[in-house]
């Protein structure tokens, strides 16, 4: 029995920076996505960094709102925080990226927040010391979402999630905004691309690496390389080196990649480590057959041989050779491009990724709130 109307309920989304990166681009996808007759959404982020990220959010009417720190052990930013949820009377707080996680779990915590999500990215690679922090903090958290099932073992394994407050929630895309573009079958320099950040994580010093050893069969090709990152001057640096640089195209960051992978024959990522690539599945939704490194959840979008190619990491004459066998065979390359699109559609589609996303934040409520939805009353006590 439904009792009580209540509006909307207060939903915090809280991440380490709003730069534009992987975990910002979901975290902003969740946020504009969800209903807001069920759901206040609002974003905070700790430290500032440039990135188009918080205006996207601005225009979509969500609250952003600066904790200002200036650096990630700054007391001062985790007092904001609290006064922040206290202010507005947060119920429930998503927190993407690590530093991020663990002050959610601590300040959301002690503000006795009802609802505390960690959403977790790479979990499985982190060292001795974020690992400790991780299993002192998690069981603080009221849930854990793991974005591939290789995280989600490893949270259960490591740090001894139930299976109860642990939800696998993979990344999603936009099938409308990302589709497969005709692309020219005349003769032209065939391009390989990546619209990775630019980032230590992301290892495009190895892809320049293999781009090189490509040369020296197809001495034709191009590299395009979108986005920025705290790698750029050393990688332009690289490819000068390596004889490369005038073939390497570095664009920048771009607010929509979609045109831009238009112009690619064959995606290129060459991580150490990730969760689910959003760049990867939005290749693979343009029809991009994909070379990649074999890390993290990686593997349950590319399917070896089916969709694309996977190679270990930081091998670049490994990654250098798969380039090379689809650029060798188009057939194949297009098959795979195919394929992709078609497992994106039945996988990783953003609309199945909100529908997920709101249901566990409504059985969460419902659990902790002890608050149901009626479409024409809204949230009520049950």
């Amino acid at each position: 029995m439904l009792r009580s109307a209540a509006g909307p309920i207060p939903l915090l989304f809280l991440v380490t920076s709003l730069d534009q990166g992987g975990a910002q681009r979901v975290l902003a996808r969740w946020a504009m996505g969800l209903p807001r007759d069920k759901y206040a959404v609002q974003v905070a982020y700790l430290q500032r960094r440039p990135g188009i990220i918080e205006a996207d959010l601005e225009r979509a009417g969500v609250a952003v709102h600066d904790l200002g720190m200036r650096s990630k052990a700054d007391l001062g930013g985790v007092i904001r925080l609290m006064r922040l949820l206290r202010r507005e009377r947060i119920r429930v707080l998503v927190a993407f990226m690590f530093h991020a996680a663990v002050l959610s779990r601590l300040a959301g915590g002690a503000c006795r927040v009802p609802v505390r999500i960690s959403s977790e990215r790479t979990m499985e690679a982190e060292g001795p010391v974020r690992r400790f922090l991780n299993r002192w903090t998690v069981p603080l958290a009221t849930h854990v979402v793991a974005v591939s099932e290789r995280v989600a073992s490893y949270a259960a394994r490591e740090f001894r999630v139930p299976d109860d407050r642990l939800t696998t929630i993979v990344n999603g895309v936009d099938l409308d905004r990302f589709r497969p573009a005709a692309r020219a079958r005349d003769p032209r320099p065939p391009v390989l691309g990546c619209t990775a950040r630019l980032g230590a994580e992301n290892d495009h010093a190895t892809l320049i690496h293999a781009f090189a050893r490509l040369g020296r069969q197809r001495p034709d090709a191009q590299l395009l390389l979108v986005g920025r990152g705290p790698e750029e001057a050393a990688l332009r640096t690289l490819a000068d080196a390596l004889g490369v640089g005038a073939r390497v195209c570095f664009a920048g960051e771009q607010a929509d990649v979609a045109p831009w992978l238009a112009r690619v024959d064959v995606y290129a990522q060459a991580a150490r480590l990730a969760g689910i690539s959003n760049s990867i599945l939005e290749a693979m939704a343009t029809g991009l057959p994909v070379v990649a490194t074999d890390v993290g959840g990686t593997s349950e979008a590319v399917i070896h041989g089916e969709t694309g190619l996977l190679v270990p990491s930081g091998d670049p004459t490994a990654l250098a050779d798969a380039l090379a066998s689809l650029l060798a065979n188009r057939a194949t390359a297009e098959a795979f491009g195919r394929a992709g699109r078609a497992r994106v559609e039945a996988h990783f589609g953003e609309r199945l990724m909100l529908q997920r996303v709101e249901a566990l934040l409504d059985r969460l409520v419902r659990h902790e709130l002890r608050l149901a939805f009626d479409p024409s009353r809204g949230w009520a006590s049950c």
